[in-house]
């Protein structure tokens, strides 16, 4: 009986410490859009990533209340940096960040970023894990350029949760996100090139 309370407090201390270690990681991720600070041209340690994303949120029955409710939810979308030998970005020092949306309104972002590999892993409701699902988007931050990955739209239910379907797609709107950027990104907004995101390819870890 003794050998058995102590195996489960230790499962039990296991179990705690994994949820700390999730929480910290979680707590850890900055915000991917930085247009509000003061943002020079890229050098060569740098790259400069603009896009937007926009949840389209479904709507059933007449009543006010629940148009209201939908059009205020908000929805986080996470952002890991990827290497070879952490595709996920699931390692302690892979970089993280997230960028917030109120459902029907297109948020743009503008994110000074280290040249390499990013992944959009997926998205769900602002502090309720499993009320999303996977987008697995890839892009890139080019060395001194400034990169446009477009607008990640995605289509979700009126209430989503886990294993619902939802759609999404990728739009090029750079006209749009340029114009809202471009009162203090101007010199930014010109320079920039397209290069959308990509789905990444079935099997890749």
């Amino acid at each position: 009986m003794k050998t058995r309370a102590h195996a489960g407090l230790r499962t039990h201390a296991a179990v705690l410490l994994l949820a700390s270690l999730v929480w910290s990681l979680a707590s850890c991720a900055s915000s991917l859009d930085m247009s509000q600070e003061r943002i020079a041209a890229p050098g060569p340690e740098w790259g400069i990533v603009i896009g937007s994303v926009l949840v389209r949120q479904e709507r059933t029955g007449s009543s006010s209340n629940i148009a209201a409710g939908a059009s205020s939810t908000m929805y986080e979308f996470d952002v890991v940096q990827t290497q070879p030998a952490d595709p996920n970005g699931e390692g302690p020092y892979a970089s993280r960040y997230h960028v917030e949306a109120m459902a029907g309104q297109d948020r743009p972002f503008l994110a000074r970023l280290r040249p390499g590999h990013y992944l959009m892993k997926n998205f769900h409701r602002t502090g309720m894990s499993g009320t999303g699902g996977d987008l697995n988007l890839v892009f890139e931050s080019q060395s001194g350029r400034v990169v446009y990955v477009g607008q990640v739209v995605v289509d979700v239910p009126p209430q989503l949760s886990h294993g619902m379907e939802y759609h999404f797609s990728v739009q090029d709107t750079h006209d749009t996100t340029f114009a809202q950027l471009a009162p203090q990104h101007g010199h930014l907004t010109q320079q920039a090139v397209t290069a959308p995101m990509q789905i990444r390819p079935a099997g890749t870890p």
